[in-house]
Formats: C-alpha cells, sequence, structure tokens
C-alpha cells in the first residue's frame, strides 16, 4: 500500500482550478469584442488580456497534474483508475501547451502554432472528458466512492454532449464554454472530497 500524498496536492488542485475559473469569468466582464456565443475562450490571448488567459490555462494544467497525483495515492488501481489518471496527465499537458502556442484568429488555423494550439486544446478536453468517465467507472465500485459517481457521469456527460456541436461548429464559444465549466466543476469537487478528508484505502 502506498502512502497517502500531501492533502497539499488535493488543496493546490481547488485552487488552481478555482483561480482559472475566475480568471476566465473576469475575462467575460472585463471590455473585448468577443461574444461568448461564437468565439472561443483561447481567443482571448488575442486581446488586450492575453495574460490572464494565459494564466487561465497554466491554472487548469496544474489543477489536472495535481488532481492526478492525489487522486494516485489513494485511489485502488485498475484500468479504469489508470485510464483516468492518464487522461488527466495528457489534459495537463496539453493545457500547458495553449500559452506557448497562441491560437490564430481564423478558423481552421492558418499557422504552425495555431494548429499546435487547436490539437492541444482538443486533446486536452477530450482527455478530460475520458478521464472523468473512466474514473467515474471506477468510483461506482468503491464505497468510499461510490458518492462521486452520479456527479461524474453528469460532468463527462455534459462535457461529452458539448464537445459534438463545438466540433461541428456550432454555437462553439457556448458550448466550449459548457464543456469548460464541467470540467472545472468536476475538478474542483473531486479536489475538495479529497482535501477534506475523502476517503483513502
Amino acid at each position: 500500500m502506498r502512502s497517502s500524498p500531501s492533502p497539499a496536492y488535493a488543496a493546490t488542485a481547488e485552487a488552481a482550478i478555482w483561480l482559472s475559473a475566475l480568471l476566465v469569468s473576469l475575462l467575460h466582464v472585463l471590455p473585448t469584442p468577443l461574444s461568448p456565443v461564437t468565439d472561443m475562450v483561447c481567443e482571448y490571448a488575442l486581446g488586450r488580456f492575453p495574460h490572464l488567459a494565459n494564466t487561465s490555462f497554466l491554472a487548469i494544467a496544474l489543477a489536472a497534474l495535481t488532481l492526478a497525483v492525489s487522486l494516485r495515492g489513494v485511489l485502488p488501481g485498475g484500468p479504469a483508475a489508470l485510464t483516468g489518471l492518464a487522461g488527466l496527465v495528457v489534459t495537463a499537458l496539453g493545457a500547458a501547451v495553449l500559452p506557448f502556442f497562441v491560437t490564430d484568429p481564423q478558423s481552421p488555423p492558418s499557422s504552425p502554432h495555431g494548429t499546435i494550439h487547436l490539437v492541444a486544446a482538443l486533446l486536452s478536453m477530450t482527455s478530460l472528458t475520458v478521464a472523468i468517465l473512466a474514473l467515474a467507472l471506477r468510483f461506482r465500485t468503491l464505497p468510499r466512492w461510490s458518492r462521486l459517481a452520479p456527479s461524474s457521469f453528469v460532468c463527462a456527460g455534459v462535457m461529452a454532449v458539448s464537445l459534438v456541436p463545438m466540433l461541428l461548429d456550432l454555437w462553439p464559444g457556448l458550448t466550449e464554454r459548457i464543456l469548460i465549466v464541467a470540467g472545472m466543476c468536476w475538478i474542483g469537487m473531486t479536489a475538495r472530497h479529497l482535501r477534506t478528508g475523502g476517503p483513502s484505502r
């Protein structure tokens, strides 16, 4: 049996994801020409407040990575758990790339850095959706984790449903924001559960 990591990992994940949520919310009230219905969140990095947008991306990366570390210390293994933890790591890697390869103002991207940004963003969002679903399946089988399973399935379902119209360019800004909110809520909820004395092996 591995010893549990410090609760600091879970606290870091919780703080980082709510920092990201705060920054994204702030970007929506600051004066920008972007529409939350048609424009993607990453386009805020092209405007007057790129540091806020880029910091929010890095905060998501930190939250996903520290949550993976925290869960690894307390969650019993198995294919679903390993899939979920790997998905969180890929989510973190994808989000960490975003500030360094800025999106293009048009879609589809026309530059190498725009293409890298698009691939990293899609990989991060898809990986988080898969991670939440896999971990929900694992939570469901464990008495001490089962109460997290229903909300995890809901978050994964909302993200999966939102991903389809986003990829089809139907209200891409709105559907992306729904996906992001669901993912943030799940990370925050799971991190809080761990930080406040959630189940251990």
